[in-house]
């Protein structure tokens, strides 16, 4: 049924969606990455983790672009969305565009579209993105945490965390090649120990994340192009010469290890199959239509309901009689989102984890999870 659900969405997108409102809408995202991508290369890997961390937790809807408030929480300080960059981008297109064509395109197609754009700008595929996502109502924190794979997740776990989304086994890799093909991660996030490493790559991350570099350091995902999208990614796997565990594992699963070698003998099969995937990615549960809303700033909605609890929501998306206990922490507007926790996310990691620190680099890092390549 999920796998259903995308094809519908993406009908009633369309690639023509801001021809007469705002006919130089894509220009201006366009113009925004290329000057960005001047600036930062590491600018594309960036967003393409912000696209899949939005919407991989509850859909293509720019819910983690929102901002918690001091008594709400809201999808952006969920643990595996602690490290995800690339706002400040998004902001400077919504900003472009609001002053060319106020009130028109919703923060979901930017992220959408400067995702795409990036892409293509570093050497990945160009591929369709069509226009028409609504911004949502709800950022809700505990969506990011329970729905986004973690960096030593076992490889059956995460097949049926993508198989629920509608993907396929193959388009799992390609994306996870894509997605891991450039940018860094946090030293803090590697796991020498936990599966096979080559020793000679093993003792290159040492050198770079031993010692006082645990907390701080980085390692390129990919040690010899890290600011290009390519195919190197299949090698390094199959040689074990990738930083995070789970990249790894697919190497070694006997489900993923035939598609790996599949795209390592077929290397121009890559780009387009990647393609496919990024475009099947981008309308995962979008909102059409006339739900949600176009935000004026991505980072906060349009009318934020004052609240002492619970995840943040927009007035207009609740019936007032729905919102009785929400202060509390009361459990009566379960039908509208799930309400945050009692302690931020560290806080609760911390008291499971004793707050020990690791040593060295082989240890995990008691404050978060999640793959953060940057």
């Amino acid at each position: 049924l999920l796998g259903l659900l995308a094809p519908l969405a993406s009908a009633q997108l369309s690639r023509e969606f801001y021809k007469a409102s705002c006919p130089d809408a894509e220009k201006i995202v366009a113009a925004v990455i290329e000057k960005k991508l001047k600036e930062d290369p590491g600018t594309a890997a960036g967003l393409l983790r912000l696209l899949f961390h939005d919407c991989f937790a509850n859909g293509c809807d720019a819910s983690i672009l929102i901002d918690p408030l001091s008594n709400q929480s809201a999808e952006k300080e969920a643990g595996p969305n602690i490290s995800v960059r690339g706002f400040e981008v998004i902001d400077d297109i919504k900003k472009e565009l609001e002053a060319k064509c106020p009130k028109t395109v919703s923060c979901a197609d930017i992220v959408a579209l400067g995702t795409r754009d990036a892409v293509r700008i570093s050497g990945g595929p160009a591929y369709e993105v069509p226009t028409g996502r609504r911004d949502s109502l709800v950022s809700n924190r505990e969506e990011a945490d329970n729905n986004l794979p973690g960096p030593d997740i076992p490889i059956p776990k995460l097949t049926s965390e993508f198989l629920s989304r509608g993907f396929t086994p193959e388009e799992m890799v390609v994306l996870l090649a894509g997605g891991h093909s450039i940018g860094k991660v946090r030293c803090i996030f590697i796991e020498p120990d936990a599966t096979p490493m080559d020793p000679g790559y093993q003792a290159s991350i040492s050198k770079l994340c031993d010692g006082p570099n645990r907390d701080t350091g980085f390692v390129n995902m990919d040690e010899h192009n890290p600011n290009v999208i390519d195919s190197s990614y299949f090698a390094n796997v199959l040689a074990k010469k990738m930083p995070l565990t789970v990249d790894r594992l697919l190497g070694l699963d006997s489900k993923t290890t035939p598609i790996i070698k599949n795209m390592l003998n077929k290397p121009n099969d890559f780009m387009p199959t990647f393609a496919k995937a990024m475009e099947k990615l981008s309308v995962l549960k979008a909102i059409p239509g006339k739900d949600g809303e176009i935000r004026k700033s991505c980072s906060e909605f349009n009318n934020p309901m004052p609240s002492t609890g619970g995840s943040v929501i927009r007035i207009s998306s609740a019936n007032p009689e729905d919102l009785e206990g929400l202060s509390s922490g009361g459990t009566q507007v379960a039908g509208i989102v799930s309400q945050g926790t009692k302690d931020p996310w560290h806080v609760k990691t911390l008291k499971a984890a004793g707050a020990a620190h690791p040593k060295k680099v082989t240890g995990r890092h008691p404050k978060l999870r999640g793959a953060h390549p940057q």
